[in-house]
């Protein structure tokens, strides 16, 4: 379907769906699915939603009333980031229908494109926006500069819907978001941080959550210095959001496979889904305490409870020739 045709169709549905946004906590979720970083790749996408069962093979939802979270960075890298948005945007009303949700939290990615920062963005991509500004581009500029500005403005089609979003929430115990909530930000619940990401969003407000090096779209912290230096701050985070755990992406995992760290209350789904970074297929299932990975090859447990009061870990072992995702950049990632 054309895209005009498609916004025709759907977006007043979106707009009326958009207040409800503002909830960022949910309870009684007998299923979470969670995926990390897109970057561009659609058929990556696709795939590892069919293989959690999410979707059939045409891409429509099959959840029922399961939790798809999406942990941001769905543009940039790749050329068909349009069609991975319109793939979340389809299935938010589809899994709502069926009583289930889809909540694509915002990345850093997300905000760079939002506020005009195209260091990452690549020619096809930015040429497949052209048709949604009738400004021809300036002299020089790339193909689809002025259609890529119009998407992404406050009342473009993708603009619009992103700035309906979290960047930050909690399923039941667990919370999920992009990169990380240090423990030394200005907000400590989750419609503050929420509200603090949305400064960046909108005019005429002081510089907010999503442009800090230390906010939840770029922290990195718990995924790459020792633990001991995070330790009582995560658990001072986690106590002040009621949560248990916390899912990021935003920082690869070498070896393209889920990881956990701090005894399993932080994991990492960032494998490096896209093509550019080795195409890991791999997402995480949370039923209760039960932690799964999900790969291509098979379910691989990650945390299984004992009893109440005690929960054991289970990785399984890697393969030997196990591909390597190409390096990221320290910071802009």
């Amino acid at each position: 379907m054309r895209p005009a045709l498609f916004c025709l169709l759907l977006c007043p549905v979106l707009t009326a769906a958009a207040p409800r946004e503002a909830t960022y906590a949910f309870q009684g979720v007998e299923r979470i699915v969670a995926v990390g970083d897109v970057h561009g790749d659609v058929d990556a996408l696709r795939d590892v939603l069919k293989l959690a069962g999410l979707v059939d093979a045409r891409g429509h939802w099959t959840g029922g009333k399961a939790h798809l979270v999406q942990t941001g960075d769905i543009p940039d890298r790749g050329d068909q980031t349009r069609e991975a948005y319109e793939l979340l945007m389809r299935l938010e009303v589809e899994a709502r229908k069926a009583g289930g949700r889809v909540h694509a939290l915002l990345g850093n990615h997300e905000v760079m494109n939002m506020t005009g920062d195209l260091r990452y963005v690549a020619p096809g991509e930015r040429a497949s926006f052209a048709d949604q500004s009738p400004a021809p581009d300036d002299p020089g500029a790339p193909p689809g500069t002025q259609g890529h500005r119009a998407a992404y403005g406050p009342d473009g089609r993708y603009g619009r819907w992103l700035r309906t979003h979290a960047a930050v929430v909690r399923i039941n115990d667990t919370l999920f978001l992009h990169g990380g909530i240090a423990p030394d930000l200005p907000e400590t619940t989750l419609e503050g941080i929420n509200r603090w990401v949305a400064q960046d969003l909108t005019p005429g407000q002081p510089p907010g959550g999503a442009s800090a090096r230390n906010g939840p779209l770029w922290f990195r912290g718990y995924a790459l210095d020792d633990e001991a230096r995070w330790e009582t701050g995560l658990t001072k985070v986690l106590g002040q959001l009621g949560a248990k755990r916390m899912v990021m992406g935003h920082t690869t995992t070498q070896d393209g496979r889920v990881r956990m760290r701090f005894g399993g209350r932080t994991v990492f789904i960032d494998t490096g889904l896209s093509t550019g970074y080795g195409r890991h297929l791999a997402a995480l299932e949370i039923r209760g305490d039960r932690l799964t990975a999900l790969y291509p090859e098979g379910r691989v447990p990650l945390l299984v409870p004992k009893s109440p009061a005690q929960s054991s870990s289970v990785q399984a072992p890697e393969p030997a020739t196990a591909p390597q995702p190409a390096p990221r950049e320290a910071i802009s990632r």
